[in-house]
């Protein structure tokens, strides 16, 4: 059936290119009067070109559309012919434009025709408009916005070119017809001069960055398709993700007519002839004028850089509700046409998204100067927008509604509420709150959504908690009468209540105040998404949320988890265990999925908050043990048996990672033992996924002080990372590396902590990992990232009685190179600082230095010459800052001044050198770490003045009077700056200094101890 449908449209497609190639040689023919023509012979041969289905490639000769177009582009600027033939050439000139596929760019050798046709198409649209009501000038302002918008999505470089010309047609076609609004003749906009964070537009290096605790979840494939360049927008970057991936923010839904090949047209014969037949009839066209207008818009945002687009943000959002009607938030609250304001609030969507690095900057401020600083223009601009969406809250529309909510996530994430003015965000809370009682699902997920920006919103606000903590209200009565909610069938006849009014937004609070109060002692939201969940309350609510609602209910509940823990979910973790149980024993897989996502955040939220020793007393522990022995009696083990279903398997793995030290020393034994024997079973398991998350679990449940002590789990937890360092698959390996790290400072606290258990660790594993981390420094960087780290742990670890067996002392020296060679070579930072920090942890190992010892002499031989060397030209010049942090801080790492031997004075040379040159910034975004380079610069300082013996004096004196000012300058800074617990090294050199004065010293040893004096003993 396939193959005869794709034969039909091959057969289609080479009859529709000889019919237009016969077509084109006729219409060149009749323009250039090679043959006799009249004007009805033109307009019927433009007919017919018209007619042609142009969904498929049937252009195949280039030179002859060439032709075509300029012949078509020569008879319009003549204007030759009547308003029908006029409108048939434009037609024409469109139906030549369009894409064959999604997302084809054009042949260069057809620039110069698209350029032809863009300014046949902009000469119509900026000309007088003489006739508003007629309505062949109106289908030909519809055709030529979109053959613009096919020029741009052919060839999206001309658009810069005509950016202003064709923003300002947009300005003007996106309300032509709404009523009461005045016809403004197209002008081009001018973009406003504001102060823009400019990205750096050199290349820049691979940086790694912070991981964060809570990890990225695996994505489907399903979800990763269908997305705008996400490249190009600044989405979540710690910010809410949606669960259900169909409400995609930069989804293309609710833009008509954009890569929709042959239109679908609504026939003249469609209306009447009476008067109010060709009212309507007009009223049609003009719809689709504004639409057409709108599309353009939304291809115009897609395809300009985001700070250009940014510069005419002030043309089309208003600072108030006085700034005039010509706008976008005008389209979407006055457009007649529901399909038109769904439009309208897709490109405002769009704007949002792609603006949130510069809307950072808005603030609200009520002091009257007579000079307005940008920042509160923005402010003003974010405020009304608020206010505009409060007020379409009101819409009847199905679909509309639900962009429009999607609109107030995206505003929320964009807005910096902390700098805006107080109660802002409870207004949005309130606004938001009645739509989790919709009838119509979608409404109920992006009402959700939103309110997952909310929770996701940084710094988080005392209005946001007390907001969060109030009881469910009487609002959800609001929909209980709307029993008319419209689909998208009936949306073009829709139009917005005309009695709207604002959405609470202005109202005193007191209002929901008296309701707040009502209900049972949970919080509103987590009660919606419990009862969503299927949880049965006091007021016996047994309706179950579809299943969207129900993804996005337990979305909401791991958002609540990052932030608000201690306030909404500790109180009734007893009900949510109970939601997350049912969840986990569903049929439906993406809700097990969801449920187990959502059990390992609340894990890490939960672990993070026991780990605070203040908040441990103050809370009684034996519920959070209850959460955990409910899951583990079936639900989450249950997950370990879906064969079928690798990722299930593996974010069971992750939620017995996310247990805790605190909850698994309280569980049952026997439950102990299963999660143990879980994990290991799962490192064996064939699916990448499930090994990568079974060994990272393994991992972190090693540092637990109950299984560190145990050498059995601790040994076999090392041969299982040993073994899947080794695996084929990069993920796996990566996980295995990180996993790898973690057991070595394990293994470094239980060389402090506890002696005996350390002492059955044979050296030969010691000797085997270190090997294995070595070997992992040649693999991918996020391999070498983790393996450098093991190194430095794993070094710490060599005793005097390991350094005398035979393959020990080359491994070390290995070891050493590969860390020298990974600070100074390599583009990704995360592994150069990664691997400063791992010599800092290896030269605090005396044992290292002992091998350099003649006679009981050090000397600088082996390692030492080159780690010095290395750190010393890091610390002096890199550009990356938290390069030079690591670096300075591995140069205060060892412990006496015998570790330094003669490379001490380098290395005061060096700091004193590297603090002068902390002022040198070639890149903006290292600012940030400029502090923190100056506080460690000036501890390893202190650190290295409280060595001073007596014979270094007279060599440190010259270096010393070449900065003295400087470092006197900085030290001063630093000491007023740190608390005293991160001085101690400095009070420390003070001490030293104090002590060093009582030796006999000769005079120029007393001056130069003076000058150290000065520089040190200030106000401590």
């Amino acid at each position: 059936m396939f193959c005869d449908v794709t034969f039909k449209n091959m057969a289609a497609s080479f009859d529709n290119s000889e019919i237009f190639s016969n077509l084109s040689s006729k219409i060149i023919n009749l323009f250039l009067r090679r043959t006799e023509g009249n004007q009805d012979l033109i307009s019927k041969t433009l007919d017919d070109l018209n007619s042609l289905n142009y969904r498929y490639p049937i252009i195949t000769n280039a030179t002859q559309v060439g032709y075509v177009v300029r012949e078509i582009c020569k008879f319009l600027k003549k204007n030759q012919g009547t308003l029908e033939t006029t409108l048939l050439a434009l037609q024409c000139l469109e139906a030549c434009t369009t894409l064959s596929s999604e997302n084809q760019k054009a042949d260069s050798d057809l620039h110069k025709p698209l350029e032809l046709c863009s300014e046949v198409f902009l000469s119509h649209l900026t000309e007088n408009l003489t006739d508003s009501n007629d309505l062949i000038t109106n289908k030909i302002l519809q055709t030529c916005c979109l053959g613009l918008q096919n020029v741009i999505l052919q060839y999206p470089e001309y658009l810069m070119k005509e950016l202003g010309t064709v923003l300002g047609v947009i300005k003007t076609f996106m309300l032509l017809g709404i009523k009461n609004v005045d016809y403004i003749m197209p002008q081009k906009l001018m973009p406003s001069a504001l102060s823009i964070p400019e990205m750096p537009s050199i290349t820049r290096e691979k940086k790694g960055g912070k991981l964060t605790k809570q990890k990225k979840h695996r994505v489907s494939g399903t979800q990763k398709k269908g997305k705008i360049n996400q490249s190009e927008h600044d989405t979540s970057s710690g910010g809410y993700i949606p669960a259900t991936t169909c409400l995609d923010y930069n989804s293309d839904s609710g833009v008509s007519g954009v890569n929709s090949g042959n239109k679908i047209k609504t026939s003249d014969s469609d209306f009447s002839d009476s008067e109010s037949g060709k009212a309507a009839k007009l009223q049609h066209v003009k719809t689709k004028v504004r639409r057409a207008a709108l599309n353009l818009f939304f291809i115009v945002v897609k395809n300009t850089e985001k700070s250009t687009m940014f510069t005419y943000w002030s043309s089309f959002i208003p600072e108030d509700n006085m700034s005039g009607q010509h706008n976008l938030v005008t389209c979407f609250l006055r457009d007649p046409s529901a399909r038109n304001r769904m439009t309208a609030l897709n490109v405002l969507l769009l704007l949002l998204t792609t603006s949130k690095l510069y809307l950072a900057q808005a603030e609200s401020s009520d002091k009257s100067t007579s000079f307005t600083p940008y920042s509160v223009v923005l402010g003003r601009m974010i405020t009304e927008l608020h206010r505009s969406l409060s007020l379409i809250l009101h819409e009847i529309s199905v679909p509309v509604l639900t962009q429009a909510l999607k609109c107030y996530a995206a505003l929320i994430q964009a807005t910096p509420y902390h700098r805006m003015s107080s109660r802002l965000m409870t207004k949005v809370i309130r606004n938001i709150k009645p739509f989790l009682y919709h009838k119509d699902a979608s409404v109920q997920v992006t009402a959700l959504i939103a309110l997952g920006c909310v929770l996701a919103s940084e710094p988080v606000l005392p209005e946001t908690i007390e907001a969060m903590l109030k009881l469910e209200s009487a609002l959800k009565n609001k929909f209980a009468k709307n029993d008319d909610s419209l689909l998208m069938d009936d949306i073009d006849s829709l139009s917005i209540n005309d009695s709207f009014e604002y959405a609470d937004f202005d109202e005193p609070e007191e209002a929901e105040e008296s309701d707040s109060r009502c209900g049972t002692g949970i919080p509103w939201l987590l009660k919606r998404c419990l009862v969503n969940l299927g949880v049965e309350m006091e007021e016996s609510e047994s309706s179950k949320g579809a299943a969207p609602v129900k993804l996005e209910s337990l979305q909401i509940l791991s958002a609540m988890s990052t932030k608000y823990f201690e306030n909404l979910i500790l109180p009734h973790l007893s009900l949510i265990v109970k939601a997350l149980d049912q969840a986990l024993l569903d049929s439906y897989v993406d809700l097990k999925l969801h449920a187990g996502r959502t059990v390992d955040f609340i894990g890490q939220a939960m672990s993070k908050f026991l780990s605070n020793e203040d908040k441990l007393v103050e809370i009684p522990i034996t519920q959070c043990v209850n959460f955990w022995k409910t899951l583990l009696n079936k639900s989450l083990v249950d997950l370990f048996q879906f064969e079928e279903n690798p990722i299930l398997r593996a974010v069971a793995c992750d939620c017995l990672g996310s247990i805790g030290p605190h909850i698994f020393e309280q569980l049952p034994r026997d439950k102990q033992i299963l999660c143990v024997t879980l994990l290991f079973s799962c490192t064996r398991d064939g699916e990448n996924s499930v090994k990568g998350a079974a060994v990272r679990a393994l991992a972190i449940c090693v540092t637990y002080p109950s299984l560190r002590e145990d050498t059995g789990f601790v040994l076999d937890t090392a041969e299982a990372i040993y073994r899947t360092l080794k695996d084929d698959h990069l993920s796996v390996r990566e996980k295995a590396s990180w996993s790898l790290g973690n057991l070595s400072g394990a293994l470094v606290l239980s060389s402090t902590e506890s002696k005996e258990a350390f002492e059955e660790i044979s050296s030969e594993m010691i000797l085997k990992l270190l090997k294995a981390c070595i070997c992992g420094t040649s693999d991918n960087d996020k391999v070498k990232m983790n393996c450098v780290r093991g190194i430095g742990n794993l070094l710490q670890l060599v005793t005097e009685e390991m350094l005398k067996n035979e393959p020990f002392p080359e491994t070390v020296d290995k070891a050493f190179a590969v860390l020298v060679k990974c600070c100074t070579t390599g583009s990704n930072m995360k592994v150069r600082w990664n691997s400063c920090y791992a010599l800092k942890n290896a030269m605090q190992n005396i044992n290292l230095y002992k091998r350099c010892s003649v006679d009981g002499h050090f000397s600088n031989k082996d390692w030492q010459v080159p780690v010095f060397n290395a750190l010393n030209e890091l610390v002096v010049s890199f550009k990356n800052f938290k390069v030079r942090i690591n670096a300075a801080l591995a140069l205060s790492a060892p412990k006496c001044r015998e570790h330094y031997g003669n490379f001490y004075f380098s290395v005061w040379a060096a700091l004193l050198k590297a603090l002068e040159n902390s002022g040198n910034i070639e890149d903006f975004n290292e600012y940030k770490h400029r502090d923190n380079l100056v506080e460690q610069i000036c501890l390893s300082l202190g650190h290295l003045t409280t060595l001073l013996q007596m014979g270094d004096l007279s060599q440190l004196q010259s270096t010393l009077q070449l900065y003295e000012d400087n470092l006197k300058t900085h030290i001063s800074k630093v000491m007023e700056r740190l608390v005293p617990e991160k001085s101690t090294q400095l009070s420390n050199a003070v001490y030293a200094l104090n002590q060093l004065e009582k030796r006999d010293l000769d005079a120029s040893g007393r001056e130069i101890l003076v000058q150290f004096k000065k520089i040190f003993e200030l106000k401590i």
